[in-house]
């Protein structure tokens, strides 16, 4: 692996926890904002390698959780569209249960 697609894992990592916290904000414009980021990130191939998913898994459950109290169902829907073409690479058995 080079440097670059290392470096950028690692920029990932530092931001998923930044991630999980906007989207547990209550804050609506920043939660939207957050979720079209995320949402523009999961729409490439790229965002699914095998670090990630978990991560992916984790913050669609914080989304989940936090729709109700932003009432944001077209961001979420945008979401679920931008992952499905990429359900095949979660393969690990816990992961394929929780999506």
């Amino acid at each position: 692996m080079s440097s670059r697609p290392q470096t950028a894992v690692a920029d990932n990592a530092k931001i998923f926890p930044v991630f999980a916290t906007r989207l547990a904000s209550k804050d609506v414009n920043e939660y939207i904002n957050t979720a079209n980021k995320l949402k523009n990130w999961l729409g490439s191939e790229k965002a699914y390698y095998p670090d990630a998913l978990r991560n992916i898994v984790l913050l669609f459950e914080v989304f989940h959780i936090e729709l109700s109290a932003v009432a944001a169902m077209d961001i979420y829907q945008a979401l679920i569209r931008a992952v499905i073409p990429f359900l095949p690479l979660f393969t690990e058995e816990d992961l394929q249960y929780t999506c």
